[in-house]
């Protein structure tokens, strides 16, 4: 049995001239403006999009608004709303697994503290609530 052809979804982005770098997607055809400002407009707009009813299985591409050819090639919309992108000096541009913001507040990850953890002064490393070691470059005795 042959499933049903679904067209595309196709978003259109536009510089955010107060924001360099960022990007507002708006749906072709309606112009409803779907994502205001994001680096990632196609991933974030993938995500608003299941957010407001959309199929995961739609296809769903991007191009720059006066452009005449898509910037990616069709996928899911489900499939684009799994990733995020990261780029660093060292490794360029990478795809990631996305995690929604309301998970990383909630797990151990690097920059939180465990619950419970005193805080003690940056240049000090206590050993066993012992006497302090100033990393300042004072000796034991010179307190």
């Amino acid at each position: 049995m042959n499933e049903p052809i679904t067209a595309a979804v196709r978003l259109v982005v536009t510089p955010d001239l107060k924001k360099p770098g960022r990007f507002t997607a708006r749906l072709d055809g309606t112009e409803e403006l779907i994502i205001p400002s994001s680096r990632q407009p196609l991933v974030d707009g993938a995500r608003e999009l299941l957010a407001r009813g959309f199929d995961p299985v739609t296809p769903l591409t991007m191009r720059h608004q006066g452009s005449t050819c898509d910037s990616f090639k069709a996928a899911p919309i489900g499939q684009w709303a799994k990733w995020t992108f990261t780029e660093s000096d060292r490794d360029g541009l990478r795809r990631a697994r996305w995690i929604a913001p309301e998970l990383h507040e909630k797990a151990q990850k690097s920059g939180a503290k465990p619950p419970g953890v005193r805080e003690s002064h940056p240049t000090e490393i206590r050993f066993y609530d012992g006497p302090p070691y100033d990393h300042s470059g004072a000796s034991w005795g010179d307190s």
